[in-house]
């Protein structure tokens, strides 16, 4: 049976026991419109009518606590049901009444605010959370649901003020979020060369997660941007002793830094020391390139082939057919080199290498805060079977 059935016949019930015990005929007469309205309006439900089900219900309403928190449930399950205009005229119904005591109207506020926030309709949601939040039952939840909106429409800093005010009186600990948010900042003032403000914020993102990864990428790019691109390479190399996880994140950036510099020497080193620690295909890939291009084929085909001994994965296996592919006169047995690299192509390609340690979500790029479950800082590389997080060593 339908909840919504449930939800009805239990004061129905209630109330026709009530009816029963009485002894006060005229208290029965006053009480008997009630329930027979509340009769009227299943029978419509019954008859898949909800629109005059809900024109009776909301023109049956008494100041009475039980019958009102009634109204509430019903319009939460039409919330629930994805019918949020019928739950929104419930709400709004009891919202105007002049007559609800404080307890009720709040209560009706709230699910109102909900409401509007279920239509995506934030303005309308901001005001009445923000009148909430002066409500001590509420609070919590009103700035909870803010959170999330501000969150949503990307206005990071009114998302921070919130999760500072949210930190001081709930056990969650936002400090990572709110380092994310000020990273938020810091990536549109890099976006617009305000290179000054990006560095406010990146200040300020680490003074709530002094090893927040993603302030270190972007302090490092901030540096490369000042032609600094020495201390950009110093930035960047500090995540291989407390984050190599990292690693394959920045092997992109620190090769272009090498290059303004003109160090290619240098850059080996560097794709040596990460790949001790970190076996990302990015930087077998850079490695393996690299020695091609200074010691000839052979012997980048060698390095590839002992990498993908030492690290087997697909994307390695991948990169080692390509090239082989590209650097051999082509034959029939190089013709089935180069079917097998278009079948590891496409695997590749499917593949996600990132995932969700909290709601699953898959990707083939890194996202800091998941597409799925909204949560910053938890999406993790995966290597073949094994998940590898830039966060790991912090403990994100």
């Amino acid at each position: 049976m339908d909840p919504i059935w449930l939800l009805l016949l239990l004061p129905l019930a209630a109330a026709g026991g009530w009816l029963m015990s009485a002894h006060d005929k005229s208290a029965v007469s006053k009480s008997s419109g009630l329930p027979e309205a509340y009769f009227k309006g299943l029978s419509f439900l019954l008859n898949e009518q909800p629109d005059k089900a809900l024109q009776v219900f909301l023109e049956v309403v008494e100041v009475d606590k039980e019958t009102v928190e009634m109204h509430m449930a019903l319009g939460n399950l039409f919330r629930r049901r994805g019918e949020v205009e019928r739950a929104t005229r419930i709400h709004q119904n009891l919202v105007a009444r002049s007559d609800l005591d404080d307890s009720l109207r709040g209560l009706a506020l709230f699910e109102l605010a909900q409401d509007y926030f279920k239509a995506g309709l934030f303005d309308r949601a901001e005001n009445l959370f923000h009148e909430l939040q002066q409500v001590l039952e509420y609070k919590e939840q009103a700035n909870r649901f803010l959170l999330q909106i501000y969150d949503q429409e990307k206005e990071w800093r009114k998302a921070i003020y919130i999760a500072k005010q949210l930190d001081q009186f709930v056990e969650q600990d936002f400090s990572q979020t709110i380092a994310h948010y000020y990273c938020e900042l810091a990536e549109k003032a890099i976006t617009e060369s305000n290179i000054q403000d990006a560095e406010k914020h990146l200040k300020s993102a680490f003074r709530h997660d002094a090893r927040c990864i993603r302030a270190v990428i972007q302090s490092g790019r901030l540096a490369a941007m000042h032609g600094n691109h020495t201390n950009a390479i110093a930035i960047w190399r500090g995540l291989a002793y407390w984050a190599p996880q990292a690693m394959g994140e920045v092997v992109g950036h620190v090769s272009s830094s090498y290059a303004a510099l003109n160090d290619e020497p240098s850059f080996r080193k560097f794709l040596e020391s990460a790949l001790e620690k970190n076996s990302d295909p990015r930087i077998v890939a850079m490695l393996v390139e690299l020695t091609h291009k200074n010691d000839g084929r052979e012997a980048g085909q060698a390095l590839m082939l002992n990498l993908v001994r030492k690290h087997p994965s697909l994307e390695s296996m991948y990169q080692l057919v390509k090239n082989h592919e590209q650097n051999v006169t082509p034959s029939r047995q190089d013709k089935d080199f180069l079917l097998l690299a278009d079948l590891l192509a496409e695997v590749v390609e499917m593949g996600r290498n990132y995932h969700c340690r909290q709601c699953g979500f898959q990707s083939n790029s890194l996202h800091w805060q998941c597409p799925g479950c909204k949560g910053w800082g938890t999406v993790q590389r995966q290597i073949g079977n094994k998940l590898i997080s830039p966060a790991a060593a912090v403990g994100w």
